[in-house]
């Protein structure tokens, strides 16, 4: 009887454990974001919504923090244990200029490719032509889920963080197609959900998906690397 007492509360402290660290860590991802959600704010207090230059800088940021992000609920994946202040803002920090580097490409690649959209929507003779665009946003959204966990994970040049991502996202396109079919899902249970849970969770539990499906990924690029000049986090 104690034996199945002591099984339960350390299955209750565990799952207490990990609301925690998706809670911390989901508000540490928002904290470095303030500047897109106060924009967010502006434009539905203003009823503008538009995709100007202060909207696209306000962006930015967003890289680093979900490399952060990343690093932090791959950590989770391998060891079940975290310290999420400590992880979080070391990450943000060693990795703050791949991470914009990529992201800010991402921003722009996105932004041409919205812009086209609505151009070809507005235009029936071009509407056809819609398609490329969307292909582009698909192609780059799908790379950027293979780009930012694997400079959360390792300390690689930028043409290897690119190569290794197109490499294995052609390689294990299903895990590619596991993992926005899994954000999906959550979106939809998300959007049934009212109040403050998907704000606090999401995020983190988006991310947490995605490092727990690519583990076998890591652990080939670790092999890879393991005899060379490179560093694992």
């Amino acid at each position: 009887m104690s034996k199945k007492r002591e099984l339960g509360e350390n299955t209750l402290y565990t799952f207490a454990n990990y609301i925690w660290w998706f809670l911390l860590g989901n508000f540490y991802f928002l904290l470095t974001n303030i500047p897109f959600i106060f924009v967010i704010f502006s434009m539905q207090l203003s009823g503008i919504y538009n995709m100007n230059l202060v909207f696209i800088l306000s962006l930015l940021p967003i890289g680093p923090s979900l490399t952060a992000l990343f690093s932090v609920m791959g950590k989770l994946t391998r060891e079940g244990d975290i310290n999420v202040t400590k992880d979080f803002f070391k990450a943000y920090r060693v990795n703050f200029l791949d991470s914009l580097f990529f992201w800010s490409i991402e921003v722009i690649i996105l932004a041409i490719a919205f812009i086209d959209i609505i151009i070809f929507n507005n235009n029936p003779k071009l509407y056809f032509l819609k398609i490329i665009p969307v292909i582009i946003s698909v192609l780059g959204s799908a790379l950027a889920l293979y780009i930012f966990p694997i400079i959360s994970r390792f300390y690689l040049k930028r043409k290897d963080i690119f190569r290794l991502s197109l490499m294995y996202l052609l390689k294990n396109i299903h895990i590619c197609l596991i993992t926005f079919a899994a954000i999906f899902v959550l979106w939809i249970i998300f959007t049934k959900i009212n109040g403050a849970i998907p704000v606090l969770f999401s995020s983190s539990i988006i991310c947490y998906i995605v490092m727990f499906l690519e583990k076998n990924m890591f652990q080939d690029i670790e092999r890879k690397v393991k005899n060379t000049d490179h560093s694992v986090e």
